[in-house]
């Protein structure tokens, strides 16, 4: 399936929002996080993706639908400098279709350099997603740390082989 990465703007913040949701509730039943009196999961970081420059949104879109997004940002556990995934979403109906497998690759030749990304906590499919995403982007040429509470993957592409 084709599909674009499309920078978030301004105007298609709620839109952003909405979608956030969606990871939320799908991620909600592996670490603590429940809705508040609104009915929404907060996410306290959000407004910063569109007033702080070392935050990037996307959205992946395939002829006006929308199939996910990705939220990228510097929040790193072990690098100085770098970037981390920090939200990952491909709707359930598009999943198993190596969407995910081909974003996460485009993310990372987006910004070249150092990399860290630590799968959601007790969620093994996000865990082995990444694992097998960054073992085969990066040719095994990456390391694992953990931070007390999950493991990150560690790797740099800046340099290709």
């Amino acid at each position: 399936m084709k599909y674009e990465i499309v920078d978030v703007n301004l105007k298609d913040k709620e839109k952003l929002y909405k979608l956030l949701q969606f990871a939320l509730y799908d991620g909600s039943q592996y670490i603590d996080n429940d809705i508040n009196d609104n009915l929404v999961f907060e996410y306290n970081w959000f407004d910063n993706y569109f007033t702080d420059n070392d935050r990037n949104a996307y959205f992946i879109k395939s002829n006006n639908k929308y199939l996910g997004m990705v939220m990228v940002n510097e929040n790193l556990k072990f690098n100085n400098k770098g970037k981390c995934i920090a939200e990952f979403l491909i709707m359930p109906k598009y999943r198993r279709h190596h969407i995910g497998k081909n974003v996460a690759y485009d993310i990372f030749e987006k910004f070249k350099g150092d990399w860290e990304v630590q799968p959601m906590e007790n969620n093994p499919i996000a865990y082995f997603f990444w694992k097998n995403i960054i073992n085969e982007y990066t040719k095994g040429k990456y390391i694992i740390k953990n931070d007390g509470i999950e493991d990150v993957f560690i790797f740099n592409n800046e340099i290709n082989d």
